[in-house]
């Protein structure tokens, strides 16, 4: 389900959720809406607002982590990528068919993963990212084929031959970190309880405020802001999906330095 359909649902929810609160209370006797109903009523629902924002916080840290993490790797892939270029520019042009493996390996995951066809004629450019894993679908077998075919001549060229194949073994460990990174799941079974909480929640405000304009309205922003940190939380879950997701900034200037002439 998308995430925006679900921030509307938690949004509707909660509204509806007051509203039925405040249609409730006019029908409840006088007894029933007593100070000591709502001081017990006040003291349930505390602990049910505690445990709830203790859940939306927990939920918050960990997708926030992982985003930061998956960002912080991203940043490292793209080093590793300029850094094994520049090795293979040093050992000389017999190492011109790796580079170019290299370039056209970058530039299908930008392609793949954040919907830059051209990034070397447009770096600004963006299209709808894909969903799942894009990194796992995009080959690094051709570049480090091509890197094992190489026939070093000297030994310093044995040196840059040894050097870069460990880099690139250490570009497939963190390519793999990343297709792990990439999707922190949200349990539906657990967002539909905290969804379930909240309502309670709010048809607890809404059972013991006045019923006017300045109080509906109050309740109509809360909920919107509750269904707004949904939103937040389930788009962070997915950092190469949505509209918040891991910038390619890094990994489009180590395409522009592998592009440089030699």
């Amino acid at each position: 389900m998308p995430d925006l359909l679900i921030a509307v649902i938690v949004f509707l929810a909660l509204f509806c959720g007051a509203m039925l609160g405040m249609a409730v209370a006019r029908r409840l006797a006088e007894r029933h809406l007593a100070k000591e109903t709502q001081d017990a009523v006040k003291l349930g629902v505390g602990m049910v607002v505690a445990v709830s924002s203790l859940i939306l916080g927990l939920m918050t840290a960990s997708v926030k982590g992982n985003f930061d993490s998956t960002s912080r790797d991203v940043q490292q892939f793209a080093t590793y990528l300029i850094t094994l270029d520049g090795t293979l520019r040093d050992y000389g042009p017999q190492a011109e068919p790796v580079r170019l493996a290299l370039a056209g390996f970058t530039r299908e995951l930008l392609a793949d993963t954040w919907g830059i066809r051209e990034p070397a004629a447009a770096p600004n450019g963006r299209g709808q990212a894909q969903e799942h894993d894009p990194w796992s679908q995009v080959p690094f077998s051709d570049v480090t084929r091509a890197l094992r075919a190489l026939s070093p001549e000297t030994p310093l060229q044995i040196e840059l031959k040894a050097e870069a194949l460990d880099r690139s073994r250490s570009l497939s460990v963190l390519r793999w970190t990343v297709i792990e990174e990439s999707v922190t799941a949200v349990p539906p079974l657990f967002t539909a309880v905290l969804i379930a909480w909240l309502t309670f929640i709010f048809m607890s405000f809404g059972l013991f405020a006045p019923i006017n304009r300045v109080s509906v309205t109050t309740l109509m922003l809360c909920a919107a802001c509750l269904g707004g940190a949904i939103f937040i939380i389930l788009e962070m879950s997915s950092p190469f999906d949505g509209l918040i997701h891991v910038s390619p900034a890094s990994m489009e200037h180590a395409l522009a330095q592998m592009m440089k002439p030699v």
